[in-house]
């Protein structure tokens, strides 16, 4: 039904467990893996096609040699120059097993149970692959016509040596499950078969329950109603359906504004009541994603709509950039998803930042410098420091570093105006005394290749280390290691 009055906030009933560290994008952990991993990204020196092309010449020699072992340690040592890329090299896997048909699907699997067992390559990040894999099944089958089969197959295979957990069974798509089913189609273990079966039955009863229940809502705008109905349906897995249906009966409302912030109200309620799990919001966000140009036939607006919506995912701490920046990096949804994430990015500089890659980083301090050089605005370079926190000792070693050594290749007023703004830094307490102290370190340690760029660098460190020692930003004693406390 329509719904063309502003939502009204979601009240918190007294003795309720709602509590904001229950927020899902503070939960670290999830099955998509551990969001400071998720957050990395390939080294400067690396692309995506670089790392493609060599994981596809690993995978060559194993479909020639079947050798296990030898393969696993080949695709460490890639891992070891990438570790970004694990989810990568599953894809990157399945997709040449799907080309090759017959016995690759099972050689896969094989190979998959091999790499399970090294520290570069965990479950989680086999979760990721097989949701890319999900998510372009439809591509897929028209270069691969028997990709349904070979999917399964590989599936099945990693349910059986655990490489991952049969509750992925749950997130199949429909289209996946039922082609499980289809008589020879896509020959089955019995067992698979039953609990392919069993996986279909349980999706469709939710997702009519699910759909019922969220028409109700939008009328009646009882978020608590709706937690005690998906209580009582106890079937957790397939909670990411859910997700998927608000958002997008949420498109349909009369007012767009309205069913935004009326399908937003409901999922911060059900997170923060304990019904929703970040699993749940990331998989249903996901599904967005993969879907927004099928959405697009029947909502002109729905790039704009998702965007939006992702907007105050990410805002109310619903899912975090992390997660978004893996989305982008597996290239979920392809063109159009693409399309939203770039969007949210784009309209969230104060959340992004604070996850920049590393090549992003130093494109984000050499911009933040220069343009204080230009302004002379310390509290401005003090706000952009806070947008990009939290920085590792290293990122903040590198900020005071280049701090005084850009100012070495420029002039005298630069170099003053360095000293200000290290001054500013430490008094205000935007970095710690230790970091400032580890940009010196970080400036001796590389001043050989300083010096090539500035002959008289080691002159103008040594008035950098007099003048901040007389400030007060370095210790007297400083190189020598600070004492312990008693």
């Amino acid at each position: 039904m329509a719904c063309d009055m502003p939502a009204v906030p979601m009240p918190v009933a007294p003795g309720s467990s709602h509590s904001p560290e229950l927020r899902p994008a503070r939960t670290r952990m999830s099955s998509f893996g551990d969001d400071q991993d998720l957050a990395n990204e390939l080294p400067p020196n690396w692309d995506l096609r670089r790392f493609q092309d060599r994981a596809k010449s690993v995978l060559n020699e194993y479909f020639v040699s079947l050798a296990v072992e030898d393969t696993v340690a080949s695709a460490v040592e890639l891992l070891a120059l990438c570790p970004s890329e694990a989810d990568e090299l599953g894809v990157v896997a399945m997709k040449a097993a799907l080309d090759r048909g017959k016995d690759a699907p099972s050689d896969i699997v094989r190979l998959f149970e091999g790499l399970s067992r090294s520290e570069s390559f965990d479950r989680p990040a086999l979760v990721r692959s097989f949701e890319k894999i999900f998510c372009r099944l439809e591509d897929l089958k028209i270069d691969a016509p028997m990709a349904e089969k070979g999917i399964l197959e590989i599936l099945q295979g990693c349910i059986a040596t655990g490489c991952v957990d049969k509750k992925l069974l749950s997130k199949l798509p429909e289209t996946l499950l039922r082609g499980g089913l289809a008589g020879d189609k896509v020959p089955v273990s019995p067992e698979f078969h039953e609990m392919l079966e069993k996986t279909v039955q349980e999706l469709k009863a939710f997702k009519h329950a699910a759909g019922r229940c969220i028409e109700e809502y939008f009328v009646t705008m009882n978020a608590e109603e709706v937690g005690t109905v998906l209580k009582e349906l106890s079937m957790a897995p397939y909670h990411h359906e859910f997700v998927k249906k608000a958002i997008t009966m949420s498109f349909s409302q009369t007012s767009e504004s309205a069913g935004r912030e009326a399908v937003l109200q409901l999922l911060n309620w059900l997170c923060t009541d304990g019904v929703l799990s970040k699993d749940d919001i990331q998989w249903g966000t996901t599904r967005m994603l993969s879907q927004v140009d099928d959405l697009s036939l029947d909502y002109p607006r729905c790039i704009e709509m998702l965007t939006e919506v992702i907007i105050r995912l990410l805002v109310d701490e619903l899912v975090s950039v992390p997660f978004l920046r893996r989305c982008r990096l597996l290239r979920l949804g392809d063109t159009a998803g693409l399309k939203v994430l770039d969007a949210v990015q784009r309209k969230t500089p104060e959340y992004s930042k604070k996850h920049l890659s590393t090549a992003a980083f130093k494109n984000e301090i050499k911009a933040m410098i220069l343009e204080y050089f230009n302004s002379g605005d310390t509290a401005e370079f003090g706000r952009c420091i806070r947008e990009i926190t939290p920085l590792t000792p290293a990122q903040s070693a590198e900020l005071v570093r280049k701090i005084m050594v850009f100012a070495m290749e420029r002039s005298g007023s630069e170099c003053e105006m360095a000293l200000t703004l290290l001054v500013y830094i430490a008094r205000n307490e935007e970095l710690e005394t230790k970091d400032i102290e580890n940009g010196f370190d970080d400036m001796y340690r590389n001043m050989p290749d300083i010096l090539l760029d500035v002959p008289d660098a080691e002159e103008m460190a040594r008035s950098f280390v007099v003048e901040a020692m007389k400030h007060k930003v370095l210790r007297e004693s400083w190189p020598d290691p600070e004492e312990p406390d008693e």
